[in-house]
């Protein structure tokens, strides 16, 4: 996915959501890698199935950006 497809402050909390990825999976001893991430995203995203639209489609965007 390209940054133009998505506002400033989109991409701002996209990269937010990866940034929280990356330290979450570190703190547990797991590897960052781009597999590693888009599984613990889309993880989240299934067990936040309920929330608000606009943290779905945060999710979403981020799973696209860091997809092998």
């Amino acid at each position: 996915m390209k940054r133009d497809a998505l506002n400033e402050d989109d991409y701002d909390e996209v990269c937010r959501v990866i940034g929280d990825a990356v330290v979450v999976l570190a703190e547990s001893g797991h590897e960052t890698k781009r597999e590693e991430l888009s599984a613990l995203l889309k993880r989240a995203r299934q067990h936040r199935s309920h929330s608000e639209r606009d943290e779905q489609r945060m999710l979403e965007h981020a799973i696209r950006l860091v997809k092998p």
